[in-house]
């Protein structure tokens, strides 16, 4: 930028290029970062001036830091600005600011739980006991926000740790009971299959926390639980993938084999990002350091293996098992067509037994 405030120069060339950003001008974007970017550098042109992340109108509203400079000629005079743009994955980690959106994002997501969100597909929970493990999960978690939004230190830490292991043991009975109701109510359902992706979510997000603690000096994460962890990983993926049954379910615990092709292509994206964050997190098992840039990369990858999950695990719950149609001939010693009345009177019945048969399954499972 010149001393006026000219964008006469930018990489990119966008709306921003050739318009004017002194506070005291006429330009579109002189209250952006840019413009604070530009001021500063007026000001204090021989530091390194760096203004906050905030949405920037030019980029289409993406986040961005802006560092700026003066630019000062061989005799010394200031000719003009310097401005460089950080982009939004330059965005320092700020866990507090997660961890608040996080408690928000929950606490919401256990209203729509307990009372149903009809429109984005979440119904209130069907039976009694879904009912009731869910109060006791929520009335946890109702405890454990308090502890998080409270004032921060080690000790605070280290309740919160111990507490989320007993939230935990409940989370999983909540789980448990869904299973068992989904197997009662609609069998057609992968509950197991459902139940294994969600612990791999689970298994992620706790393997992130136990580096965190290690880095911390351990606390309750333990380098052997971590290992533990990975394992467990492994062998729910590979359950995922192959089943434990041959495809015919007829137990609450079957999982049935991945065999279409998109099942099969997001569970090759869980995998791919898994061997990519296996390595750091082997490391720091097997006794090597956690610190604070090797947690930045586990924690980035750690992300994008979530993403992977969830992808699939959202698949799992949106498909059901189907089965193979065929003729099945019963025999009727009876006419039921024809102009005899109690022929058709048997023929209505008949039907009718056929849509019970077919919808509960009791006599002629599968």
């Amino acid at each position: 930028l010149d001393l006026d405030g000219n964008c006469i120069y930018s990489v990119y060339k966008e709306l921003d290029y050739a318009t004017n950003f002194a506070a005291n001008g006429t330009g579109e974007w002189k209250d952006s970062g840019l413009g604070e970017a530009f001021e500063a550098a007026r000001k204090n042109p021989d530091e390194i001036n760096v203004i906050d992340w905030k949405p920037y109108g030019p980029s289409a509203g993406a986040l961005a830091s802006f560092l700026s400079t003066g630019i000062r000629s061989e005799s010394g005079s200031l000719v003009g600005v310097f401005v460089t743009q950080m982009p939004p994955e330059s965005k320092p980690i700020d866990s507090q600011e997660e961890m608040e959106q996080t408690i928000l994002e929950l606490h919401g997501m256990f209203h729509d739980f307990t009372y149903g969100k009809i429109n984005v597909g979440i119904h209130p929970p069907a039976t009694q006991i879904i009912v009731d493990h869910l109060r006791i999960v929520a009335d946890m978690w109702s405890f454990l926000r308090v502890s998080l939004q409270g004032a921060l230190s080690l000790q605070a830490l280290q309740n919160a740790t111990n507490y989320i292991a007993t939230l935990m043991l409940a989370v999983a009975a909540l789980n448990d009971v869904l299973v068992d109701q989904a197997w009662l109510f609609a069998p057609a359902l992968q509950g197991t299959k459902i139940n294994v992706a969600n612990r791999q979510l689970a298994l992620l997000q706790g393997m992130l926390k136990d580096v965190i603690l290690i880095s911390l000096d351990g606390f309750n994460a333990s380098r052997d639980g971590l290992n533990a962890s990975m394992m467990t990983y492994e062998v729910n993926h590979e359950l995922l993938v192959g089943g434990n049954t041959d495809g015919s379910v007829l137990a609450k615990a079957d999982v049935p084999p991945s065999t279409s092709t998109e099942s099969l292509s997001l569970l090759v994206a869980v995998q791919t990002s898994w061997l990519v964050l296996k390595p750091p997190l082997q490391d720091i098992a097997n006794g090597g350091p956690a610190t604070e840039p090797i947690v930045r990369i586990i924690n980035d990858l750690v992300r994008a293996a979530v993403e992977a999950m969830d992808a699939a695990a959202v698949h799992f719950a949106s498909t059901t098992i189907t089965t193979t149609m065929m003729v099945l001939e019963i025999l009727a010693p009876m006419p039921m067509t024809g102009n005899w009345a109690a022929g058709q009177t048997f023929r209505t019945a008949a039907f009718l037994a056929e849509g019970l048969i077919n919808e509960q399954q009791l006599i002629l499972p599968g």
